[in-house]
């Protein structure tokens, strides 16, 4: 969304912006190459909306990205379509091999070069490629993210578990005694409006 915008900054002209008329824009398609490491789908299509923090009301604002693995062994067919891409996702699994240090990622760099995987780059800018690398990966903010990706996950599973068991011992409540929900939330002094809403997101 925010590489979008800054693209039509650069395609509308300045002036065009006060028109009063229609001013027309290219069509945009929107795609993102996965190489990660982690399992994931040959094709996937992400949506904008699927990190509202509000889904029940009407989407106003909606984009469609199309995620497409490149990882060699999910074979998919834009690489035999498109050489380069091919020797790239080649070249990230060849540095995966590697630590991410200097002489490592040297050594990923020259069998790349060996075996004709972006060859004729890497041997002009292999010096960049290597301190993009460097520069690109820190360890222990890799490490930091990771936990708190982890601890987030722990709270927002316990969030739920506690969520589930706050609704089924509300609706227990209300068949024992024959209550509505609203009166068996003031029995256990809950907020009826928590209920509410976790009932319209179930």
């Amino acid at each position: 969304l925010l590489y979008i915008a800054r693209e039509y900054e650069k395609i509308v002209p300045l002036r065009d912006r006060y028109k009063r008329g229609l001013v027309r824009i290219p069509t945009p398609k929107f795609f993102v190459f996965y190489n990660g490491e982690e399992a994931y789908p040959q094709e996937k299509i992400l949506h904008l909306s699927d990190a509202f923090m509000e889904r029940d009301t009407d989407i106003n604002l909606e984009l469609a990205v199309r995620v497409i693995n490149i990882n060699t062994d999910k074979k998919h067919e834009i690489l035999n379509k498109c050489p380069i891409l091919r020797e790239y996702s080649e070249f990230v699994e060849t540095v995966r091999k590697y630590r991410k240090e200097e002489a490592q990622l040297q050594k990923a760099v020259n069998e790349c070069i060996k075996k004709g995987i972006l060859a004729d780059y890497l041997y002009r800018k292999s010096s960049e490629v290597i301190n993009m690398l460097m520069a690109e990966y820190d360890y222990e903010t890799d490490i930091a993210v990771q936990r708190e990706e982890a601890a987030e996950e722990a709270t927002e599973k316990a969030t739920k578990e506690a969520d589930r068991k706050f609704l089924e011992h509300i609706d227990k409540l209300m068949k024992k005694m024959n209550l509505s929900a609203e009166e068996a939330c003031k029995i256990l002094e809950e907020p009826y409006d928590r209920y509410q809403t976790l009932k319209k997101s179930e």
